[in-house]
């Protein structure tokens, strides 16, 4: 994120490989009680109407976490849309020319956007359009 690092193009193209034997989000898996009857499919990390992702980035230590893509961002699509949207936040947050600002809250027709930066770290995240403060 120096100098604008969160980059649309190193989005990686396919699934990345996992350790470990845990599921995906959204992935049905069989339980040990009943093995011929999946698990009801995971809504995202915050539930229906929740948290769909989040990036944050540790300044001190120049390390980040982020959350995998949980539904409606299933698409490589819909992913590079929500980085580009992670870019215009950031860009607003740190713009010189009208100051830096601590926190920002954005809603559009695809997310609801909420940005907080202090001395420690930088947080991004994105949640359901229809989400409320």
């Amino acid at each position: 994120m120096i100098d604008g690092g969160m980059r649309v193009e190193d989005l990686p193209v396919g699934p990345l490989p996992r350790s470990g034997s845990s599921p995906h989000l959204g992935q049905q898996t069989l339980t040990s009680e009943s093995p011929e009857r999946p698990r009801e499919p995971f809504i995202g990390i915050g539930g229906p109407a929740g948290l769909w992702h989040f990036i944050y980035r540790s300044i001190y230590l120049d390390q980040y976490v982020s959350s995998e893509f949980s539904p409606p961002l299933n698409s490589l699509q819909q992913q590079k849309r929500l980085y580009r949207a992670y870019q215009r936040v950031y860009a607003s947050m740190h713009d010189k020319g009208i100051g830096p600002h601590k926190t920002q809250f954005r809603r559009d027709e695809n997310y609801v956007l909420l940005c907080w930066v202090t001395q420690d770290f930088e947080f991004y995240a994105a949640f359901d359009p229809l989400a409320d403060k």
